[in-house]
């Protein structure tokens, strides 16, 4: 055996690299760029970290992160460009798709690409492909550490690395600054006791008008932004370099545990496939027999269970292996228990994927259930990845998962989920009949798929009852019109740094039938007046 990519139980201990402090220069330059971009960041992102903000802002940092890589006499090296690359990208797609859900995986994978981006920094070789999974999780638990630590280290830094005269300058301004800064407070307390004391003084003596809440806020934001900005700097520029971090005392497993652990699981998973084997064969009558339950109640259930063991088995796997003590037998028994276990569970995923399919052919696809799909369908390429590296004592695995994970969330931004969910049930409804499709839940869609919406909703051809037509013609006023959120964020002041391209489309395509889709909702919501009283109260 040549090694263990995922040996977290190697005894020998690693060679270590005390990290050097950051020059005087570079500590004062990282200062200044994280106040600058802690001011940027509440300019930009007091909002939210949604639409062109957040692009901005990435940009700034990147751009930053390369000069104080410079002046720290450190190359920028072809990965960490890349991962601050794919930060942007990540960042820039916040301002193109508006969905819940992808604009929060949108904005996981731009944090994460920043943290890689520091952690391949900290090390000249660049570290993340080469890097096995211990030391890749340690190199991460580093770059968080150190920046929870902010900026506080390197205002100690500089003046215990400062020569002696310019410790005595910097402590003469230092001086000054507490002075100015103990006089102004001093003068504004008393100053508005008095001004309040005496109408004549009051009228004499001014003090500047401004709000000590929103003031607190902007500071409270700007100094944020900023201590997480120096953290990173400090971390991806003075970490340890690859391999020196110390080994963890972790206990090792032996042939007992593995054999009990992964033995059983192959039982409990191969016997779970039986069962699924048998209502696939079976069909309902089966179901009926077993269970009571007809094929639609029996989609309904243990699917997200199902991708929540999916989503288990991967840090099992990982784990054991990496705990195994370093004996050739003991791997190889390792491997005969793990490659059972993974194909039982690319059965439980096929198993998954036809109910799931069974659930969307009964009740349709929701954005609920579109997620959990697409995990599993990258959980699938993961295991596959470990069958290739991981168990077979090959490297390689950390690229699969990173890749393999980003390239997903990639083609999600360009597939756009709520279109993909809109079509789906659209067609649905062209094969199984216009009753079968929900068209208030179809109103909730964002991205593309307000357009689709709105030619369902205004397509009076359509066999829509009209209480479902009353209240998606409402939900699209409501949401898409001129004075909900999204209009005011479009329209209020600075308003550029909430742009978001789905955002203008929906708006844009609402505004366009306005009148048609008031005319839609005034009538079919009287039609549906005469049989219903559960409809939402007009919008005002």
């Amino acid at each position: 055996m040549t090694g263990y990519p995922l040996d977290l139980a190697a005894t020998a201990p690693a060679p270590t690299h005390p990290s050097e402090p950051l020059r005087p220069g570079t500590q004062r330059a990282v200062l200044f760029t994280a106040g600058l971009l802690g001011v940027a960041g509440d300019s930009l992102l007091r909002d939210g970290p949604t639409g062109i903000g957040l692009p901005l802002w990435v940009g700034v940092f990147g751009l930053n992160a390369v000069s104080l890589a410079w002046k720290e006499n450190r190359a920028i090296g072809r990965e960490a460009a890349a991962w601050l690359m794919s930060a942007f990208a990540f960042s820039a797609a916040l301002a193109w798709r508006n969905g819940d859900a992808l604009q929060f995986f949108d904005f996981a994978a731009t944090l994460a690409c920043l943290a890689l981006a520091a952690i391949a920094l900290s090390s000249p070789t660049g570290a993340v492909w080469t890097r096995q999974v211990r030391t890749l999780v340690m190199a991460a638990i580093n770059v968080a550490r150190t920046a929870l630590w902010g900026f506080a280290p390197l205002l100690l830094g500089i003046r215990s690395t400062e020569p002696e005269h310019a410790s005595r300058r910097a402590g003469t301004w230092h001086t000054i600054a507490r002075s100015a800064a103990l006089g102004i407070v001093v003068l504004a307390i008393f100053g508005a006791l008095l001004r309040g004391a005496d109408p004549i003084f009051a009228s004499i003596v001014s003090l500047p008008d401004f709000d000590l809440a929103l003031t607190a806020s902007h500071v409270i934001v700007s100094v944020f932004f900023a201590w997480l900005v120096a953290g990173w700097a400090r971390g991806a520029l003075r970490e340890p370099r690859l391999g020196s971090e110390a080994p963890l005392p972790i206990p090792q497993l032996g042939s007992p545990e593995i054999t009990t652990v992964l033995g059983a699981l192959n039982v409990l998973f191969a016997a779970y496939v039986a069962t699924q084997i048998a209502w696939f064969f079976g069909g309902e009558n089966f179901l009926r027999a077993h269970t009571g339950l007809t094929a639609a109640a029996y989609a309904r259930s243990g699917f997200f269970q199902m991708v929540t063991v999916v989503a288990l088995v991967v840090p099992l796997l990982l784990s054991t292996r990496s705990l195994l003590r370093p004996e050739p037998a003991l791997a190889r028994r390792h491997t005969a228990l793990s490659l059972p276990l993974l194909a039982l569970v690319a059965a439980m995923v096929v198993s998954a994927a036809l109910r799931m399919k069974l659930y969307v052919q009964f009740y349709g696809l929701t954005i609920d259930r579109f997620y959990p799909l697409v995990f599993m369908g990258w959980a699938s390429v993961v295991l596959v990845a470990i069958a290739c590296t991981v168990l077979r004592d090959r490297g390689g695995f950390v690229p699969a998962l990173l890749m393999s994970g980003f390239a997903v969330l990639a083609a999600l931004n360009f597939a756009d989920p709520d279109a993909i969910v809109a079509r789906v049930n659209v067609d649905r409804a062209a094969r199984l009949g216009a009753d079968k499709l929900d068209v208030p839940h179809l109103a909730q869609l964002r991205g593309t798929a307000v357009p689709l919406a709105l030619s369902i909703v205004l397509d009076e051809a359509r066999q829509t009852p009209a209480k479902d037509r009353c209240i998606a013609a409402r939900m699209l006023l409501a949401r898409w019109s001129r004075h909900p959120a999204p209009s005011l964020r479009a329209t209020g002041d600075a308003s550029w740094r909430l742009w978001n391209a789905d955002d203008v489309m929906a708006m844009r395509s609402v505004s366009a039938k306005a009148h048609a889709l008031r005319d839609v909702a005034h009538r079919s919501c009287a039609a549906a007046r005469e049989t219903t009283s559960e409809l939402p109260a007009p919008q005002r």
